[in-house]
């Protein structure tokens, strides 16, 4: 048997059971997802990138997964075995360098809620379908310059801005989610950090909720109205007034019940924050973060689908 042979077994041997990554290729139509990335890539005007696409894009889900960086991303490409396997690379193969990461994830930005789409219409057909109710809440995310002085805008990201909470101040940007009831993302909207939450949540409906849970900040007038006139159940937490004096024990009691859903969305948070290294930005300037808001999300919920579905094997 020669080296390139037993390269080659080395990289497409897969486990006994049904690995996290095994789950996760077995959820995606990945030949329509390479026929879209070639037409985007078409498109960019970025020229070839020596790599098919989909290894690419792969690539980039084992980037989000794992919390990684564009130079740790190559390091564990060349270090992982089960990485090459997911990407489709031999042992023998050359691995995409963080400037190619870097130039493809660019020519995806604009695009990258396409490919949300396309992986939400493929975990539809694994029978994974997104409940009705859904949780809606923002997550501050700060930016990957360094704070400029309290209240200023810094001239390298002028979209990122301040906002305060927990007696902290805070410049960056918020990540307006909406998911369901059993946790998938139905979508995400980046904002700068100074943006009220409760002034997006028309944007992040699509119609198909017949209920809608958040926490005080979305309790406006307006956004109540909202939800009655289409015809979608207000769960939106109540606040005490101070006009009102105490607040009444049926808001209280509300509050208490709907909260144990509306937590669901924190468990997103939690995740991204702690396990996929969502610290901080990545990227300079609202698009990038967008993309990479999407590609997160994206990312998450294959990783969710995995455990709404454990009896995926890879056959």
């Amino acid at each position: 048997m020669t080296l390139a042979c037993f390269s080659e077994i080395m990289v497409t041997q897969k486990s006994k059971g049904s690995t996290r990554l095994e789950k996760i290729e077995s959820l995606v139509n990945w030949n329509r997802i390479d026929y879209r990335l070639k037409k985007i890539l078409a498109r960019s005007g970025m020229g070839p990138t020596g790599y098919p696409p989909q290894t690419l894009f792969k690539a980039l889900i084992l980037q989000n997964l794992y919390g990684l960086s564009d130079p740790m991303l190559e390091e564990m490409l060349y270090d992982r075995m089960s990485f090459r396997r997911f990407c489709g690379l031999s042992l023998n193969s050359n691995i995409p360098d963080e400037t190619t990461v870097c130039r493809f994830r660019g020519a995806l930005k604009d695009h990258t809620d396409k490919l949300f789409s396309l992986v939400m219409t493929d975990l539809a057909s694994q029978g994974i379908t997104l409940k009705a109710g859904a949780i809606v809440d923002a997550t501050v995310i700060q930016s990957a310059v360094k704070d400029p002085c309290g209240g200023e805008v810094n001239a390298l990201d002028p979209e990122a801005g301040w906002t305060k909470k927990g007696g902290h101040f805070y410049h960056g940007y918020k990540a307006h989610v909406s998911c369901d009831t059993q946790g998938i993302i139905k979508g995400v909207m980046v904002t700068g950090a100074n943006v009220h939450d409760g002034n997006v949540l028309g944007q992040l409906l699509d119609g198909s909720e017949s209920e809608v849970y958040a926490d005080k900040a979305y309790g406006s007038k307006k956004n109540r109205k909202l939800l009655e006139e289409n015809g979608i159940k207000d769960r939106l937490m109540y606040k005490k007034t101070a006009k009102k004096g105490k607040q009444p024990n049926w808001q209280i009691q509300l509050n208490k019940l709907w909260s144990r859903t509306r937590n669901g969305v924190e468990r997103i948070f939690g995740h991204w924050k702690s396990i996929m290294g969502v610290t901080r930005c990545r990227y300079i300037g609202g698009d990038k973060v967008q993309a990479h808001m999407d590609l997160l999300a994206l990312t998450y919920n294959l990783m969710r689908a995995t455990k709404l579905k454990p009896q995926l094997t890879t056959g």
